[in-house]
């Protein structure tokens, strides 16, 4: 049996040892049962997997001591999801999903046919949700999930980079075509509208941006099924479905 996982911040970490508090503490003392001298695995979210040893079980926190480390094997490109503001569980379903193919970034973003609005709580959420898809999937790196940026700061965000691509029911350029040339080295970014979809104002600014708009088929998909489509796609293309 693999030793259970944890992720703490970086602030929580010296030279040799480890405090674990928060939810992850709680996970640790009221689910897990664990006890010192219990062998346990912790990440900051870098790709390091460190093996640790309980050395101090308290009330509210633990300490871990650090008996060894391991760097994770990067996944590239590294794929950032522009995903557009969509109702919780449709959201959080694609959140978790993505995070388990791997991607690197996460940015919700406010659109015209948005049908719902940030409440202001949707990245703690989120960030619980991929730390335990992290978990689940054997991942040391922790995908940033950024505060909901507006449309305008999308374009700005996207601009100048030509592995910009945009899901869209109307395109008529086919997705092999792009994936095709992308290029493993350099950032890739997709963009995922809401249920409403995208207005043409939107794509040609998109376009005007350097996006490429391709489709993903006859079929029109729900949200967090482009997501995972594409994203899927995407790390297919670029080898990552391959045992080394």
């Amino acid at each position: 049996m693999e030793n259970p996982r944890f992720f703490v911040d970086s602030e929580n970490q010296d030279s040799d040892s480890i405090t674990i508090s928060g939810e992850e503490f709680i996970h640790l003392n009221s689910v897990l049962r664990l006890k010192p001298a219990d062998e346990i695995e912790v990440c900051i979210g870098d790709g390091m997997v460190q093996k640790c040893v309980l050395v101090e079980v308290g009330k509210r926190q633990a300490i871990a001591k650090v008996l060894g480390k391991v760097k994770q094997k990067p996944i590239l490109p590294h794929v950032t999801l522009f995903l557009a503001l969509t109702k919780s569980e449709r959201m959080d379903w694609a959140v978790q999903k993505c995070v388990e193919l791997g991607v690197y970034r996460i940015v919700p973003f406010e659109s015209k046919y948005c049908t719902v609005k940030d409440k202001g709580n949707k990245t703690d959420r989120l960030n619980r949700i991929a730390i335990a898809a992290c978990k689940q999937s054997g991942l040391a790196y922790l995908p940033k999930i950024e505060n909901t940026v507006s449309f305008e700061k999308l374009l700005s965000m996207v601009k100048d980079n030509p592995q910009t691509i945009v899901a869209y029911e109307r395109a008529t350029q086919n997705a092999k075509d792009v994936l095709l040339k992308l290029a493993s080295d350099k950032e890739v970014a997709i963009i995922i509208g809401s249920e409403g979809g995208f207005s043409l104002d939107e794509v040609e600014a998109l376009k005007n941006a350097g996006a490429k708009v391709i489709s993903l088929g006859e079929t029109i998909l729900r949200v967090e099924t482009a997501c995972v489509a594409l994203l899927s796609a995407i790390m297919y293309e670029m080898n990552n479905w391959e045992r080394t």
